[in-house]
């Protein structure tokens, strides 16, 4: 979920999102379209704080169906590894919210030579809502996938993806946690992520969300808000149809839960929920929620 602290690398920073206008779909149903299959052309628009500042020649004749899209923001270690994991022939979208250090050079030069279809790179204001909003209005793919910028795909994420999306009644997924270090208490910090997302159908931003773009158009993509953007897109998305987990796990950064601790970080994370759940707005729980995380110290 976006439970984490600005400028952990993955493009949550204080900003107001955007929510993309809902293409008219009367009567449609959103899985009638191909599960993976090429987009209508789109043209990014080019204002100055949405700018693209590097795009490399397409790569194949036909547009990709899947397009990945990367929020980031101080992200330099950790982008790299996230774009190279994309499957292959994919589209790659990196969002950057203003970095400070060299996440948009790392990757412009990850993406060039990466065996992505059109990958981009752009920048836009913070905020990670208006940055996966941003990226999906400029992805072309008919299916869109949400990876932030310390999670690695497996290898056969796209796969995975064309299998789940048979399933005319499926509208997304998500791909289960793999706990960035193989310790008790990050195995169990991952088994309650993955229990509660197959229970709520609530998958957080760092389970890979994948989603069919007529159905993410039709809900409005993610929701305005400085926190549990993810989540609100999650329940959007449930009106729709099913959110179907994958088989296959995507390997979770470690940023999030070093400066509180896995037990610390996890019961902060689960009192935000339950006061989300129970209508609490996100506006007043985004600078709580960042108040106690950054309260913390940071453990190596």
């Amino acid at each position: 979920m976006s439970l984490r602290p600005a400028g952990d690398g993955v493009g949550n920073a204080p900003g107001a999102g955007r929510i993309l206008p809902a293409e008219p779909a009367a009567g449609k149903d959103p899985s009638a379209l191909p599960e993976i299959g090429p987009a209508p052309s789109r043209t990014p628009r080019n204002t100055e704080l949405e700018r693209p500042l590097h795009r490399s020649p397409r790569r194949s004749k036909t547009d990709p169906g899947l397009s990945v899209v990367i929020p980031t923001l101080n992200a330099a270690a950790t982008v790299a590894d996230a774009i190279r994991s994309a499957p292959t022939g994919a589209e790659v979208v990196v969002v950057d919210g203003g970095s400070a250090d060299t996440t948009v050079e790392t990757a412009a030069a990850a993406i060039a030579a990466s065996s992505a279809g059109r990958p981009q790179v752009l920048i836009t204001g913070p905020g990670r809502a208006a940055q996966l909003n941003r990226g999906a209005d400029a992805a072309r793919g008919r299916t869109l996938l949400f990876l932030h910028a310390d999670c690695v795909l497996p290898p056969r994420a796209g796969a995975e993806i064309r299998r789940i999306l048979k399933a005319s009644e499926v509208v997304g997924g998500w791909f289960p946690q793999e706990p960035p270090q193989d310790t008790p208490l990050f195995r169990v910090a991952a088994a309650g992520a993955n229990r509660r997302a197959a229970a709520l159908s609530l998958p957080y931003g760092d389970q890979a969300m994948f989603v069919r773009r007529s159905a993410f158009e039709r809900v409005g993509g993610f929701p305005a808000a400085p926190i549990m953007e993810d989540a609100g897109l999650a329940r959007r998305l449930r009106r729709l149809g099913r959110l179907h987990p994958a088989s296959s796990r995507v390997r979770t950064g470690g940023g999030h839960w070093r400066r509180l601790g896995v037990p610390l970080t996890a019961a902060l994370d689960l009192a935000t929920l339950a006061a989300w759940l129970l209508g609490a707005p996100p506006e007043r729980l985004a600078p709580i929620y960042r108040r106690l995380h950054r309260g913390g110290r940071i453990r190596e």
